[in-house]
């Protein structure tokens, strides 16, 4: 399991971790890496955990990890930078989008790594 608790070191450690952090990557094997956090990241511990300058936030859906909409971070300009796509991510963007009633251009897509949270 990959480890980005270093991210994370300039926050406070001695309170219980209040999120749950999901980095979906996009790679072959959609691979998840998900740990717990004290805090929301920042805006700048997302560009670290993306690997990017811009974020750009979208909608997502996806009961594993809550029962509710939820925020996925993304870079803004991913299919620039990563044209790769980002099956996890796009299969909740597109659930989203389905129960709200919401349409994207056809054969949209969300590309590279990105990251959504939830409180726990």
């Amino acid at each position: 399991m990959l480890d980005l608790s270093y991210i994370f070191r300039d926050m406070e450690t001695k309170k219980k971790p209040k999120y749950r952090v999901h980095v979906w990557q996009a790679d072959e094997d959609n691979t998840e890496t998900v740990f717990e956090a004290p805090a929301k990241p920042t805006l700048e511990q997302l560009y670290k955990l993306i690997g990017c300058r811009m974020v750009e936030r979208v909608s997502g859906y996806d009961k594993s990890v809550s029962n509710r909409t939820f925020d996925i971070w993304i870079d803004e300009e991913g299919k620039f930078n990563s044209p790769v796509k980002n099956l996890r991510a796009t299969n909740a963007w597109f659930r989203w989008m389905h129960r709200t009633g919401h349409v994207n251009i056809p054969g949209d897509f969300i590309t590279g790594t990105t990251v959504c949270y939830k409180k726990i």
